[in-house]
């Protein structure tokens, strides 16, 4: 049986930031921001998680080498297991482009050289939807926490945003019924009412509403 990843705190992981910039920095590999925590890092950010397995990030330019070089550093520290995980791409993990990511909110400031770096991080809201489309156990259990940090207005004028950078058309219909279904868990809010405040296609959502009418409203809609 595979041993389980050491835990890394939220301290090691900006020790991990700090580090990959000093090591960008000395190869002369100058490094763009913004930097933004995503992932089990994010979730630390926002003191939701007071441990995460890896270091979660998107950056623009950060190269293999300077990453495999200070993974291979804090493998000292925190275990062979340890892994930074940095992706340049919009989509984090699964379908969805975040084609706003460099304008997520600002997470820490972090004193670099001679001047202030800010950190960005994923909103709670950017968490909660990315986690809804992913098949992962784990994404699906975070969702009540998350969820517990935010509110529906929030989720629902993102959710209108976010639909529309689903990479799979066809499986924009199926993501809509899970976020319906999961607010109607979380939050007890009515399906319909809240259907009638997603921006989607007309037919999309006359089927959502023909679902959620026949499963969960007693009384018929006029």
């Amino acid at each position: 049986m595979m041993a389980e990843k050491a835990p890394i705190s939220y301290q090691d992981s900006l020790a991990v930031i700090k580090r990959l910039l000093e090591v960008a920095e000395e190869r002369n590999e100058p490094f763009e921001e913004p930097i933004v925590m995503v992932g089990g890092t994010a979730m630390m950010a926002h003191d939701i998680r007071k441990q995460s397995r890896d270091v979660d990030l998107y950056a623009g330019d950060f190269s293999d080498d300077v990453v495999h070089q200070v993974e291979e550093e804090f493998k000292k520290r925190l275990g062979d297991d340890f892994k930074i995980d940095v992706t340049s791409a919009e989509n984090i993990w699964g379908s969805i482009m975040l084609r706003d990511i460099r304008n997520s909110e600002p997470g820490v400031r972090m004193a670099f050289r001679d001047h202030i770096l800010v950190i960005r991080k994923l909103s709670v809201e950017d968490l909660f939807l990315l986690k809804l489309d992913t098949e992962r156990e784990k994404d699906r259990d975070d969702l009540s926490v998350l969820y517990e940090r935010t509110n529906l207005d929030r989720l629902i004028d993102r959710f209108n945003i976010i639909w529309k950078w689903h990479g799979d058309r066809n499986a924009v219909l199926g993501y809509a019924d899970r976020f319906v279904s999961t607010i109607r868990v979380l939050g007890n809010h009515e399906p319909l009412h809240v259907i009638d405040r997603l921006k989607l296609p007309g037919f999309m959502a006359e089927m959502l509403r023909e679902t959620h009418g026949v499963n969960f409203d007693e009384t018929p809609r006029p």
